[in-house]
């Protein structure tokens, strides 16, 4: 049992440290370095620029050089030769679609649920502790951790997908395609569903033979 607490525990910790990690990364990207790039780009360029206002959001998609265009190069200092290179990914700015802006909107409120599934977890791992497995309140409790972390991620990725489709229509690099490459794993999402069910069912039979004694 103590093992299970053990590794509850760094579980938890590891969930609340990315996702606090994940919000002030993409805070602090927004609103420091990509605009004061952006500001300066606008000030040493001598060509006007278009003022970034809240109405952008900030994407990165990758490109592939077309076929018709030489591939640039570098210089590499250990062989003091040219050697080519090309871009696989920018990170520009677009003005997102009103849908995006809508599941963008439902993924804030889907921070509360995720942070009550949170205490489910730490509720059915004190449960544990007292050797309470098996029973109907850990299964409640671990199907709201786990739905609720799945609603969340789902939001989170059709948002993610909406933006990529919509830069590639609005974002344009000469001698590159920019092309759609949102890529989202919902296999670990998969597996946690399946576990769930299985120790929901596993309870549900323990119940059901309990009842036969």
């Amino acid at each position: 049992m103590k093992k299970i607490s053990i590794l509850g525990i760094l579980a938890i910790l590891v969930i609340v440290a990315e996702f606090a990690y994940a919000m002030i990364a993409g805070w602090d990207n927004v609103k420091s370095g990509f605009l004061d790039g952006y500001n300066s780009v606008r000030v040493h360029s001598g060509t006007p620029q278009p003022e970034y206002s809240g109405a952008f959001d900030k994407v990165c998609v990758e490109v592939k050089p077309l076929e018709t265009v030489q591939v640039d190069s570098l210089t590499n200092r250990f062989v003091n030769k040219q050697v080519p290179y090309q871009v696989e990914s920018i990170k520009t700015v677009f003005v997102p679609t009103i849908w995006s802006s809508i599941v963008n909107f439902f993924a804030m409120f889907a921070v509360i649920p995720f942070f009550v599934g949170i205490y489910c977890l730490i509720r059915l791992l004190v449960s544990i502790s007292k050797r309470e497995v098996f029973t109907a309140d850990n299964v409640a409790r671990l199907r709201f951790f786990t739905y609720s972390c799945v609603t969340l991620y789902s939001l989170m990725a059709l948002h993610s997908w909406l933006n990529h489709i919509e830069a590639v229509k609005q974002v344009a690099l000469s001698g590159y395609e920019v092309v759609t490459s949102c890529e989202t794993d919902f296999t670990s999402m998969v597996i946690i569903i399946l576990f769930t069910e299985i120790f929901a069912a596993g309870v549900k039979i323990k119940e059901e033979q309990d009842l036969t004694i």
